[in-house]
């Protein structure tokens, strides 16, 4: 994963304190599960080797959520919002909250791919359309295959803690073994928001904040 770039709820606020909350509630149910910030990655594998380095990459972002500020507000819309729920088959997407790829946030995550990690233009949209799912990380877990009962109090808790229902979709798709909508979408952030640069190597308990900045 290398040196990944977070968008991350402003510490203390209501969201913040709500994801952390159902990180720390799902973690119980696996026992391998690390400890981590809630966070939606913009992207990863930068190019990212020094101090200057980590500046260039926080001050792209708070341009690129300049450039966009004003129409979000006009819109009345959030750069993080919610739509569903999946449980993945893979550590990193074992359960996540699945967010809309609205113009927006797929606006930056574009600028900051092409700027710091493809070689061309053309290798950052196609990353966009191919490869950029945002999602909200729950739960990092080697556990393969989740139970039904195990799913059952997995919903549970989400629907608890984010005062939603979920509806179950007929098909879960190729990376998920199961996955919900929510029965309305749910509100995230966008400001206070803040930009995290993050080194991603090695173990999750060895990750480290290289720079942030709040937006």
């Amino acid at each position: 994963m290398g040196v990944a770039v977070w968008f991350v709820p402003h510490a203390g606020s209501a969201v913040y304190e709500t994801l952390q909350s159902l990180i720390l509630s799902l973690q119980t149910l696996f026992p391998d599960a690390p400890a981590f910030e809630p966070h939606l990655t913009i992207t990863s594998q930068l190019k990212c080797d020094s101090k200057n380095d980590v500046q260039q990459i926080l001050t792209t972002c708070v341009a690129a959520f300049g450039a966009v500020k004003t129409r979000l507000k006009e819109d009345n819309e959030t750069i993080v919002s919610f739509t569903g729920a999946g449980i993945g088959k893979g550590y990193f997407t074992k359960v996540r909250l699945l967010c809309p790829e609205n113009k927006y946030l797929m606006g930056i995550a574009q600028i900051v791919r092409e700027l710091f990690v493809a070689e061309t233009a053309e290798e950052a949209s196609q990353w966009l359309l191919e490869e950029f799912r945002p999602h909200i990380s729950l739960v990092y877990s080697d556990m393969y295959h989740v139970n039904q009962a195990l799913e059952r109090v997995i919903a549970q808790r989400i629907e608890d803690t984010l005062d939603l229902s979920l509806r179950e979709n007929a098909v879960a798709g190729e990376r998920n073994q199961k996955s919900w909508s929510f029965s309305r979408l749910s509100p995230g952030w966008s400001l206070p928001g803040t930009f995290k640069v993050v080194n991603c190597d090695g173990p999750i308990q060895d990750w480290h904040v290289l720079g942030s900045v709040e937006v």
